[in-house]
């Protein structure tokens, strides 16, 4: 055998070696990763937000479980959406890691209702239903009825996830489970404006029907009348904490039974604003000015002077964070004259406080991490007054160019009245305003002198001479009993329910957080806070065959007339299409190819040392 012949042999066997190595780190790398996946491992997201990683209050609460909690999903397996499809593999993955957490004392049963008619019917008894979710098709988009829902059971009891999204989705299980672990469901006692009004109409008076359906789905909602308290009735021992809505002319014995429900230890929520705004077509007038009267004062101006704290009479005027509202404007014909018909414009109006991230105290739990929210027309309070036993915190703040005005009367839609208006302002000193307050500690009672006789109306001397110091009697009053939490906002519009025309604040996401977050913090719910404070930042999925379409020009093309225009947009849409699906494939094949280099690369190497040592 010859010598070229003996080299070319030795060359062929380093090769088949070298790709023979390649393939055993192949298959070692393989079943090395089919090994660990069945390892309990700690896992770590490295991700900007750290959303999806496990915080404590989720091991805590899944370590607290006794018996044995069964979470079935109702998922939707075939789905067209690609974003949908994501979304449902996140959703599994976080519910394996949940399982892996909770130490044997969960289960979890994934069904589909679309291949299931047992699961369509346990899905539909329980409430679930499907909502739809589009996806993109080229130039069409198809729409498809989709489940992500969740059914948890603990002990004879049941919760809800309605739509899982992998988002939120930590915040809501853990919620749910922490429900289901408590000895009973938090009651909240309702106070103030009408309770049951017609939702139809309830957004002209700012009634708070999309508030309570959505606490209701964490509470039980008791309505307390305004007249059973003035009657002496106290506020139900069964409820957990007080919600005070926007209370006027509170007679002195209903202001002595909340004072005395928190001398209990029962924590309120006051939202104080003391003017309600009525929304028509045509704008938003102060129901106080449509009847002629001036506003009307709360009933707790005494309570409120004996804990230090007061409201000023006035609304704030933030030029520096001013909302932005919808303006119904009446389009006109040729000659000047309105045709009928509208359009709503985006108006700047100062009367909105918008108030931003440093509005917001970052050190107080409820506030850390929120943007902001828009209140309307909202109260400030003053300055805070020093008395033993009361921690206060104000919490809440509009901008640093901000001036308190009199009582809005009417919504004005005049830009040039409002920039007018405001330069008039400025000739006045401009402060930060306060709108949201914290009281913590124990509160003494201003009706330590006894209590208020209860409201008769039969009896015109019940309530003492006129206007002098009503009557009072020999009852017990606490005073300083017990450890209580306050808080005291000025404003109820960014909470009301939404009107058609988009003319008022209203209930939004991030006001309903903000008042999830302050009844959890008087329920000493911290750890659910922080959870639901947790915001993911916006990632958006890269549409490659959007791009290529959006560059061909096919997602603005009109109609086409003729067989060449129609056969031209065909062949660029194919082309269009082609050029997606490789560059979908340089960006899948590039990592994949790279992890391949690297293994040849070791092979070789791990060759070239053993052919170096015979």
């Amino acid at each position: 055998m010859s010598a070229e012949s003996i080299q070319l042999r030795s060359k062929q066997r380093g090769r088949g070696a070298l790709w023979l190595s390649a393939l055993l780190v192949f298959g070692i790398f393989v079943e090395v990763n089919r090994v660990v996946d069945h390892w309990d491992l700690p896992r770590r997201d490295l991700s900007e937000d750290g959303l999806f990683q496990v915080s404590s209050a989720t091991k805590s609460v899944l370590g607290r479980l006794e018996d044995t909690l069964a979470v079935h999903g109702f998922f939707t397996k075939e789905i067209e959406s690609g974003r949908a499809a994501i979304e449902r593999a996140q959703v599994e993955g976080q519910l394996e890691e949940y399982l892996a957490l909770a130490g044997g004392k969960m289960v979890l049963d994934v069904r589909d209702p679309a291949v299931s008619s047992q699961a369509a019917l346990d899905a539909k008894t329980h409430g679930l239903q499907a909502r739809p979710v589009q996806a993109a098709h080229g130039t069409s988009v198809s729409r498809q009825m989709v489940y992500r829902s969740l059914l948890l059971r603990y002990r004879g009891r049941t919760e809800r996830v309605e739509w899982a999204d992998p988002w939120s989705l930590e915040v809501d299980f853990v919620a749910a489970v922490a429900r289901m672990l408590r000895d009973h469901r938090p009651r909240i006692a309702w106070v103030g404006e009408t309770f049951d009004t017609d939702p139809k109409m309830s957004w002209q008076l700012g009634s708070n029907h999309s508030l309570r359906q959505a606490l209701s789905r964490r509470f039980d909602l008791v309505q307390v009348s305004t007249a059973s308290l003035e009657a002496g009735e106290p506020v139900p021992p069964g409820c957990d904490l007080v919600v005070l809505m926007r209370p006027t002319k509170l007679h002195p014995r209903a202001v002595f039974e909340l004072e005395q429900s928190l001398q209990r230890g029962k924590p309120m929520l006051a939202f104080l604003d003391q003017v309600s705004m009525h929304s028509h077509s045509q704008g938003s007038r102060a129901v106080h000015a449509m009847r002629g009267e001036k506003a009307s004062p709360t009933g707790l101006e005494a309570l409120l002077r004996s804990w230090g704290t007061s409201l000023i009479g006035g609304h704030v005027w933030d030029a520096g964070a001013s909302g932005v509202r919808q303006v119904l404007v009446s389009q006109l014909d040729a000659q000047g004259q309105p045709t009928g018909a509208g359009r709503l414009e985006p108006l700047t109006s100062p009367g909105l406080l918008e108030t931003t991230a440093e509005g917001m105290d970052g050190t107080f739990p409820p506030t850390s991490g929120l943007s902001g929210i828009t209140m309307g027309w909202a109260q400030p309070f003053a300055p805070l007054q020093g008395v033993s036993g009361i921690v206060g915190r104000d919490v809440i703040h509009s901008s640093e160019d901000s001036w308190v005005v009199p009582f809005v009367e009417t919504m004005v839609s005049d830009q040039a009245i409002i920039a007018g208006h405001t330069a008039t302002l400025r000739s006045d000193p401009k402060a930060s305003q306060v709108v949201g307050r914290v009281l913590t500690g124990r509160l003494p009672s201003p009706f330590v002198g006894g209590a208020p006789v209860p409201l008769d109306l039969f009896d015109e001397e019940a309530t003492g001479p006129a206007g002098g110091e009503p009557k009072t009697t020999d009852e017990t009053v606490l005073d300083r009993a017990a450890d209580v939490r306050v808080v005291l906002l000025g404003d109820a519009d960014f909470v009301r329910d939404p009107d058609p025309y988009g003319l008022c604040p209203s209930l939004k996401p991030r006001g309903l957080l903000l008042v999830e977050n302050l009844l959890d913090w008087m329920l000493a719910e911290e750890d659910l806070i922080a959870l639901r404070s947790r915001l993911p930042q916006s990632r958006p999925l890269r549409d490659l065959l959007q791009e290529e379409l959006e560059r061909e020009g096919l997602l603005s093309a009109g109609l086409y007339d003729t067989v060449e225009e129609l056969t031209l947009r065909a062949r660029q849409k194919s082309a269009a299409e082609g050029r997606a699906t490789r560059a979908r494939w340089r960006l899948m094949g590039l990592p994949v190819g790279l992890g391949l280099l690297l293994m040849l690369l070791c092979g070789w190497a791990w060759n070239r040392r053993e052919r170096s040592h015979p």
